[in-house]
């Protein structure tokens, strides 16, 4: 049976009501202040791994703007037959017109045999047994030339081994090329034939051939074949190409030419406006998002709301991490410049200033202004700033990259946590043993107490 405590029968002192006074009190002074320093720590860490996502969602609405992208201005390609051409254009692409004739378009092979079969489940050949060599019911391929050659082997094993069991078998070993079955007869008299198709166009990978056909597979030996072939075009200025696609993005730097039938066509590329002012719209609202943030993370408000006039202070204003990341973005936004320019030199020129809260403000007339009288200069500004700020070794790279700046903070503030919990848990065992000393002593007191008493007791029925 557990015991049971009778503190204060003796002397009528509640020593447990002291001793949890004592303890309250020791905590109060000595473990309660570290737990309120880390959660404030690890409010600080959660806010700073927030700040981080937003310096690197605002390197994702720069990096189309370096010079790893072709510059500050994006680009389009348009072309006066999309039915014949269409293009596409990246920032580095050069304005210019080109006259381009697609003479013929890159096909894959298309490889069929002859037979036809009732039903998907008809076998392949009927008349095997089983007992024929592999040799004699192999059928072999090869699709694609040279280093982008594979063979594909299909064995038909028996008489009931069907055309559906065929395709299955030849898809599972190519990767290349892609057997089907197809009606070539009616929905009420249906007539099946092989058909196979290698999945690249063009010579070096699209093409396929039979390099051996078993004796026993009599049923696969005719068949009917439309051979890959190269897409050629004529450019005027550049020449007559072949490629093995039809879509051709090494001939014109930053330009992808995407071929749809033979014919002539003008491909115009373009500065794309309503793209550029759409991606700096980004880059503001992205750039306003982190002012935001460090702004209502870094408030100290004054709370006089009780008898007690407290400060509250938001999790960053104990630290200057997001503070100095801000300041090197807004430098870097007031220093760079347009080597070349004279109408355009710096974000002013493309419409955007800084309003009091520090907050930026986009004017996208101004930018399309700019964009008109001198778009290399443009191209030149936005560029600088986007490699300064959203390159590897950049701004934001100095921040969030593994080991970064605020890797150290975080780390910095998780080592306090941890210093700080080794202290409070040092303090919760110092107040224990307070505690379990004060219960033996009140223990001793009591036992004292009630031995006087009945001294006492004894000497007054003596006296008497």
């Amino acid at each position: 049976m557990a015991g049971l405590s009778f503190a204060g029968l003796a002397s009528g002192i509640d020593s447990q009501a002291i001793i949890d006074s004592t303890v309250a009190s020791a905590r109060l002074a000595r473990v309660q202040p570290n737990q309120k320093k880390v959660g404030e720590l690890e409010e600080t860490d959660t806010a700073l791994e927030s700040f981080g996502t937003k310096l690197d969602a605002l390197r994702t609405t720069l990096q189309s703007f370096t010079s790893l992208s072709g510059g500050g201005v994006s680009k389009t390609g348009s072309s006066s037959k999309e039915s014949v051409v269409g293009a596409t254009a990246t920032n580095a692409a050069s304005n210019g017109s080109y006259n381009v004739t697609v003479n013929t378009l890159a096909k894959n092979h298309t490889y069929s045999f002859d037979q036809t079969y009732s039903s998907t489940s008809t076998a392949v050949q009927s008349t095997l047994t089983g007992a024929e060599s592999s040799a004699a019911r192999t059928i072999s391929f090869t699709v694609g030339t040279g280093s982008n050659q594979e063979t594909v082997s299909v064995v038909v094993t028996n008489g009931s081994y069907s055309i559906s069991q065929f395709v299955s078998d030849f898809n599972n070993a190519s990767s290349k090329a892609e057997a089907s079955l197809v009606n070539v007869g009616t929905e009420s008299s249906p007539s099946y034939k092989v058909v196979i198709n290698s999945v690249y166009e063009g010579a070096e990978k699209g093409t396929i051939a039979r390099t051996s056909l078993g004796a026993g597979l009599t049923n696969l030996s005719a068949v009917s074949e439309s051979a890959a072939s190269n897409s050629s075009i004529s450019i005027s200025g550049i020449g007559t190409i072949s490629r093995s696609t039809n879509s051709v993005s090494d001939v014109i730097p930053g330009v992808t030419l995407n071929l749809a039938s033979a014919g002539t066509a003008t491909v115009k590329i373009a500065e794309d406006a309503a793209t550029t002012t759409a991606k700096i719209q980004d880059f503001v609202n992205s750039f306003n998002d982190i002012v935001k943030f460090v702004l209502e993370n870094n408030q100290v408000i004054r709370d006089e709301s009780g008898s007690e006039v407290k400060n509250i202070f938001a999790p960053l204003s104990g630290t200057r991490t997001d503070d100095s990341a801000l300041q090197a973005l807004r430098q870097q936004l007031s220093s760079s410049t347009a080597s070349g320019g004279s109408v355009v030199r710096v974000f002013s020129d493309l419409g955007i200033t800084t309003e009091r809260d520090g907050s930026l403000k986009f004017d996208s007339t101004k930018l399309q202004s700019a964009l008109s009288s001198e778009p290399s200069s443009v191209s030149d500004l936005i560029r600088s700033f986007a490699d300064a700020t959203a390159l590897t070794g950049g701004i934001v790279d100095k921040y969030t990259r593994y080991s970064g700046l605020l890797d150290i903070s975080i780390n910095n503030n998780k080592n306090l946590i941890s210093d700080l919990n080794r202290r409070i848990t040092d303090a919760e065992k110092q107040i224990q043993r307070q505690a379990d000393s004060l219960k033996e002593r009140y223990a001793r007191l009591e036992g004292l107490m009630s031995k006087l008493q009945q001294q006492q007791s004894s000497l007054a029925g003596a006296l008497r």
